[in-house]
């Protein structure tokens, strides 16, 4: 298992290098992580309903609900009826929602763009498939524990 620890290692790291980036930048201007993460979706994702971005996060609709009521109150987000669905919503960002997820946005990609150009385009598309299949192993289920006892 331990055939290549380094790379366990880097990639522990640089998620915890992300979670701490996402905690200062939320801070900053006053949000925090999750909120932090439902602008950024909706700004690089689109327009969603509250479900939708309740998922990914793994918190439940009432906490999402909460969430956005506090986003609607800092006037960075909206409400709007679904297009083709009454009874749904559609979550959208503001001006000011995006204005401020871009600026966060901005600064992350301001630290990491300029890293690429280290690297020739070969090294860049191998790196970004070894992120890409750490992200998928990271969000694949964890398999269920094996109770002994129950045999």
């Amino acid at each position: 298992m331990e055939e290549h620890p380094e790379f366990t290692r880097a990639v522990r790291d640089l998620v915890l290098a992300g979670e701490r980036f996402r905690a200062r930048a939320g801070r900053r201007h006053g949000l925090n992580p999750t909120a932090l993460t439902t602008l950024a979706t909706l700004h690089l994702d689109g327009p969603q309903s509250p479900s939708e971005l309740a998922a990914p996060l793994e918190i439940t609709t009432a906490s999402m609900t909460e969430l956005l009521d506090k986003l609607t109150d800092l006037g960075l987000i909206t409400r709007q009826p679904h297009p083709s669905d009454r009874r749904m919503l559609r979550i959208e960002l503001t001006a000011a929602g995006t204005a401020r997820i871009t600026g966060i946005l901005d600064g992350f990609a301001t630290r990491l763009e300029p890293l690429a150009d280290q690297f020739d385009r070969r090294q860049r598309t191998a790196i970004l498939h070894f992120v890409r299949a750490a992200q998928r192993s990271l969000l694949d289920p964890e398999p269920e524990p094996h109770d002994d006892l129950a045999s």
